[in-house]
Parts: structure tokens; C-alpha cells; sequence
């Protein structure tokens, strides 16, 4: 195809953009228009890209701008540049074909001066605007215009406009940064009226405004991809006739030639509409062309949608208003000081809360502890002491029980011989006899306290066993093997000179020490155990037992102690307790009993370790309060306004005061709805 495409080069387009629309056109020869400074065609790179492109297509270009550097780098590639004298006649052709003109961006009220953009070359200085009008002044002198346009060719192409437009009016919208007044109709500015002759274009868009000296429509202008919509203003008035044809791809200015932008690529803007009415167009008339009102099926739909949204709000309203609305009632009854006691009982026999005889159930809780640790001895001192220990002493002789008297001799028998260690009872026994039961055995026992025949550390023995020194001289063999004795200790506190011993000191704090860990033992314990129970003050842990290895001055360098401890106590459910108060103030003062107003001290707590019962006298202080029947209240407070209300509560002698609140703000009276009406009693 034989043809000349004119490329308007804006100093915001991109090379890249530029080269593609090179590519794709079908046209043989192009032709840039370029402003004085331009990102485009700046560089010699870009240059070189565009020689490399065009070299196998056998397209044409060349370049028209006033930049001596610029024409310089298309001359160093072989690019043709075009001036007033050398214009290719292609280009002559246009220039006279179409008007002279400058795009701006459009005012937008309340945008900055950022969001404006003059498309044409806005900085350049007034004279080289002047000089490109001149230059584009002299193409049109030197050639002839192109023929007019015939009366028919306008009849149709108006005919064909008035039915785009009526086809598209609904979907117009005003062009972005553009005023429209409330219908949506286009405000001009007084400056914009005088610059050229105001056309409307019949086949607008809503894209663009149209501003020039023609009636004819502008078909080759394209709006810029930034997402601003401009307006045209034709600077030049001389009179310019145009053969205008609408195709599918836009208006050709002339038949083999082609002129794009490369900003053709916008959508289209929307105005949004301030007003409810407008967005539903309920009230918005159209009139075409003809001058008759044209019925539009759609805008009759919406006015019943709107009418039937308006009447179903009404309606929603008028149930809110008549069918909402409650009451909330605070009332602070009279209350009165109490001073009573109420003696309990707690049992693990009892099964329930019974107000009657004032019994609660209970749990029982038993628990021992014992600890046990060595303890050094500190104190030292001369000393003439003798050894002292416990034996048992063994029956197998007979069942007849054995008398033995104080001061009998018992010989400690290391490895089946006698060692010469002898220790004498302190007091007299009578051993039991011994048992037969299908044939078992079992031996008499009795345990005695002995000390040794000498003072003196070494008699400080191990625990072992013991025979009976006088049937050994007898030579009764029998009795001395069948009567013995036997130490689970070793034999202690024999001192003969310097040694240590067991001072005050040692055997208090090892007591001291064990008797508070068996308590805090017992207490973790029970803590543990009773994690959800009440228990009753003033029951404690005890301690059982002390016991020692060694005594106070007896001489050890090691001493034993061992203390065991127990508690019996009997825990319950605090709500078992006030339920049992409450009942027992309303049955003899009645009133209500808040359990937060009530202040509660116990006296003469004791277990009874036979019954597992605990009894404890309880000391009820605090407040009570007046009954409050709430239902009788709702009753009788529907339907009253302000005054009554005010009335019926200053009439009941059991109310100290009250506040009514009632909602939402239209609402007067309380609700006869008894579920809308909330009474709150506070204490």
C-alpha cells in the first residue's frame, strides 16, 4: 500500500511507543513531526534502532522539527529532514488538509498543576510557536486546497451523526476535567468562547471537547494513555475543507493517508452525579433532536424502583417508630443493718443444704506428715557418761512368760562370740511366752532401756544382738538360746574424757527445723486437696511426735531426729454456706440477703473426731435489703408517662430510690410489652 502515515510527535512520548506504530503501519513512508525538545528521538542509540528497523522494510522515513541537533543525527543515518522548502508533497497535502492545532489538557477544578499537561511543546517560547504557525501557514499557501465537500456527502454524514448520537446518549458521560452543571450538561469558560467557533460534534464520545474554526469533526485526534482528557483548540482560522468518512477504525483525513497518535489507546473517563435522583434518573427528561418528549422504558422502570424504595423506607420507619422502644428501670431498695448468729453444723454424712436443723455437706480431710535428717553435734566437753541404747527381748523358750529383774546383764555378741560389752536392764520385765498356731511359731517380745556396765565411748556399739549373761555361767544352754535380746539401734552417749555432744542448742533447732516442714507439708497438701473448698479458720496442723537419737548433753557426734505431724479438718462449698444464711435472714427478718453486702466472722469452731462433724457459729453483719417484686412493678408501671411513673415508685415504701430510662428518644411511656421493660436492682 502506497501510502504517507504522520506521525505528531509529543514531548511525552516514548521511543518504544514510537518504533512499534513503525512496525505495524502499512504505510510505505513516515514522517515525524517533532517538537523543538522531545524524549523521543534525543539520543543517537535511537536513531540507530529505528535505521536497523526500517532497513529491511523498505519504508521511508523522515523527520520535520526546527532542533538543528536533531536534524543532524536523522541526516548522520540517512534519514530525510523536511523543512518549509523540502516537505515532501504527502506531507504538504495533510498540512493543507487539516487544520492547525494545539492540544491542552482540560481544566479540572480542584486538580494541581501536576494533573495538567499542554500536549503540544508547552515550553517553548512564543516565537517558535509563531514559527511553526508560519511554517505550517506557508505548506498551505503553496498548494491548492482539496475540493469541497458536496451537499449530500454533509446530509448523509449529519443524518448518520444524529442517530449515533441518539443511539449513544444515554451512555454519555462529561469528558473528564470538564464542568457540567446538575443535568450533566457541559459549562463553557468565557475564554474558551472566544478563542474559536463553539462546535458540537455530533458523533462525540463524551471523550472530547471540540473546540475550532470549522464545523467539521477533528477524527485523527487521539487522547494521551496518562489518564487525561483534553480538549482541542484549533489556533489558526483560516477556512480548511475536509472530506471526513466514518469507519470502524476512526475518521481518515484522507483517502491513502494516515495520521495516528500514539495515545489512542485511553479509556474513557466517568463523571460520577451528585445526586440521588440523578444517579436513578427519575426525573430527568430527554428531548432529541425532533423536538417530541421520546418515552424511555428504562427511566419509567427506574421511577417506580425509586417510588417503591421511598415507600418501603416509610413504611420500615413507621414500624420501627410505633413497635420499638424500652425501658430500663434501676431500683435501689430499702435496706436494713444486721446482727445475727447462726450456729452450723458441717458433715461428710450430710447430703444436702438443710435450712432446718442448719446443715451443710462437708468434706472430710485427714492427713500426716513425718521428716526425718541427721543433725551434726556442735558443743563439746569432759565427761564420765555411760552408753545407753533399747533391746527387745525374744521368748522361744516356752510358752510360759519369763520374769527378768532390773539390773540384768544382757553381752553384746559380735560374730558368734562374746566381746566383753555388757549393758544392764534399768527396770524389771516379764517376758510374754511365745505362741504356737498350726505350727508356726511366733516368739513373746518386750522391749527395755539398758546402759552400759562402763562409761566411755567404746561402748558406743552397732546395733546387733544380745544373750543373758547368767544362763551362760549357769550353762543353760537352752534358755540362753531361746531368751535373747536384739538392738535395731547402735548404743549411744558413752563418754569418757573430752567429747562431742548434743548441746540445747542442736536438739531445739533440729526440731524447730523438721516441725516447720512437716507443717508447710501437710498445708500444700490439704491446699491441693481442698483447691475449690472453704475451710474453717483456726484448725492448724499439729505435731504428733519429736523424737531424737541423742538427748540434750548426751554425747554423738551425729544425732537423728524424727517429727510427724496431722490434720483433721472438714472443708465446704461457700455457696452451700450463704444459701444457708440467706434462707435463714429472709426466714427471720424478711429480707434479701446479697451475699457481696454481708460481712461474715466464725467462733467456736471444734471437730468432732467421733462423728467427723464440724461445728462453727457463724456471725452474720451487713446490710439487708427490702423485697422488690419485679413483676408486680412491670405490671403496674405499662403505658405510664413521666408524671405516673414518678407517682407509682414514690408510693412504695420499700423503694430508697430509682431511675428510669426509656428509648430510643421518641419513646414516652413505658412499654406494655412486658419483655421491653428491664428492671435492675442495685444494692
Amino acid at each position: 500500500m502506497s501510502a504517507t502515515k504522520i506521525i505528531n510527535v509529543l514531548r511525552g512520548d516514548k521511543f518504544e511507543e514510537l518504533l512499534g506504530i513503525v512496525k505495524d503501519t502499512e504505510a510505505s513512508e513516515v514522517i515525524f513531526v517533532l517538537p523543538k525538545k522531545t524524549k523521543a528521538f534525543g539520543t543517537e542509540k535511537q536513531f540507530a534502532l529505528l535505521s536497523k528497523e526500517i532497513k529491511d522494510s523498505g519504508k521511508l522515513v523522515a523527520f520535520l522539527c526546527s532542533n538543528p541537533e536533531t536534524n543532524d543525527l536523522a541526516k548522520k543515518y540517512n534519514f530525510d529532514t523536511l523543512s518549509t522548502k523540502t516537505e515532501s508533497g504527502s506531507l504538504r497535502r495533510v498540512r493543507q488538509a487539516q487544520p492547525s492545532i494545539v492540544a491542552t489538557a482540560a481544566k479540572n477544578n480542584g486538580t494541581s498543576d501536576d494533573d495538567t499537561e499542554e500536549i503540544d511543546d508547552s515550553e517553548e517560547t512564543d516565537e517558535e510557536h509563531k514559527e511553526s504557525e508560519n511554517e505550517l501557514g506557508e505548506f498551505v499557501k503553496d498548494e491548492e486546497t482539496l475540493p469541497e465537500i458536496s451537499d449530500e456527502q454533509i446530509k448523509n454524514e449529519e443524518s448518520y451523526d444524529d442517530e449515533e448520537k441518539d443511539l449513544k446518549e444515554e451512555e454519555e458521560e462529561a469528558p473528564f476535567g470538564t464542568k457540567v452543571d446538575d443535568d450533566g450538561n457541559v459549562i463553557y469558560d468565557e475564554g474558551e468562547e472566544n478563542i474559536a467557533e463553539e462546535t458540537a460534534s455530533s458523533d462525540n464520545t463524551g471523550e472530547f471537547q471540540v473546540i475550532g474554526a470549522v464545523s467539521k469533526k477533528m477524527g485523527d485526534v487521539i487522547p494521551p494513555t496518562f489518564g487525561k482528557n483534553i480538549k482541542i483548540i484549533q489556533k489558526s482560522k483560516r477556512p480548511v475543507k475536509l472530506e471526513t468518512k466514518i469507519g470502524q477504525s476512526g475518521l481518515d483525513w484522507n483517502k491513502g493517508e494516515e495520521s495516528e497518535n500514539i495515545w489512542s489507546g485511553i479509556s474513557k473517563p466517568s463523571v460520577p452525579r451528585s445526586s440521588v435522583f440523578k444517579k436513578f434518573k427519575l426525573f430527568k427528561n430527554r428531548i432529541p433532536k425532533s423536538g417530541l418528549l421520546k418515552f424511555n422504558r428504562d427511566n419509567s422502570q427506574r421511577r417506580w424502583i425509586g417510588v417503591l424504595s421511598l415507600a418501603s423506607i416509610l413504611i420500615l420507619a413507621s414500624i420501627v417508630f410505633f413497635t420499638t422502644g424500652s425501658a430500663k428501670i434501676n431500683i435501689k431498695p430499702r435496706s436494713e443493718k444486721l446482727d445475727l448468729q447462726l450456729k452450723v453444723a458441717i458433715s461428710p454424712n450430710f447430703a444436702s443444704v438443710d435450712d432446718s436443723f442448719n446443715r451443710i455437706p462437708g468434706q472430710l480431710f485427714k492427713i500426716n506428715k513425718s521428716a526425718v535428717d541427721e543433725f551434726n553435734a556442735t558443743a563439746e566437753k569432759d565427761a564420765v557418761q555411760k552408753s545407753r541404747g533399747t533391746l527387745t527381748i525374744y521368748n522361744e523358750y516356752g510358752t510360759s512368760p519369763q520374769p527378768l529383774v532390773a539390773t540384768t546383764r544382757f553381752e553384746f555378741i559380735q560374730e558368734d562370740k562374746v566381746s566383753g560389752f555388757v549393758f544392764r536392764t534399768l527396770q524389771s520385765v516379764i517376758v510374754p511366752g511365745m505362741k504356737v498356731e498350726n505350727g508356726i511359731i511366733t516368739p513373746g517380745k518386750i522391749s527395755v532401756e539398758v546402759i552400759a556396765d562402763k562409761a566411755g565411748q567404746a561402748y558406743n556399739i552397732p546395733a546387733g544382738s544380745f544373750g543373758i549373761v547368767a544362763w551362760r555361767e549357769k550353762g543353760d544352754t537352752a534358755r540362753y538360746e531361746k531368751i535373747y535380746g536384739k538392738s535395731s539401734e547402735p548404743m549411744h552417749g558413752g563418754i569418757l574424757g573430752k567429747a562431742k555432744v548434743v548441746s540445747e542448742f542442736d536438739y531445739n533447732n533440729a526440731k524447730d527445723q523438721l516441725t516447720a516442714k512437716v507443717k508447710n507439708e501437710i498445708n500444700e497438701s490439704l491446699k491441693s486437696q481442698s483447691a475449690s473448698l472453704e475451710l474453717p479458720p483456726g484448725i492448724e496442723a499439729k505435731i504428733d511426735s519429736a523424737e531424737s537419737t541423742a538427748g540434750i548433753d548426751d554425747a554423738a557426734d551425729t544425732f537423728t531426729v524424727t517429727v510427724e505431724g496431722s490434720i483433721v479438718t472438714i472443708g465446704y462449698k461457700k455457696e452451700d454456706l450463704m444459701a444457708l444464711v440467706t434462707q435463714y435472714v429472709d426466714r427471720t427478718k424478711d429480707l434479701m440477703a446479697v451475699p457481696e453486702k454481708l460481712e461474715l466472722s466464725y467462733t467456736d469452731v471444734a471437730i468432732n473426731s467421733a462423728d467427723n462433724t464440724l461445728r462453727i457459729t457463724v456471725n452474720i453483719s451487713g446490710n439487708g435489703y427490702a423485697k422488690i417484686d419485679k413483676e408486680d412493678v412491670i405490671g403496674n408501671l405499662a403505658g405510664k408517662n413521666e408524671a405516673q411513673i414518678k407517682d407509682y415508685l414514690g408510693s412504695i415504701n420499700n423503694i430508697d430510690s430509682a431511675k428510669v430510662v426509656l428509648s430510643p428518644f421518641w419513646v414516652k411511656k413505658i412499654p406494655r410489652n412486658p419483655q421491653r421493660v428491664d428492671i435492675l436492682l442495685t444494692f
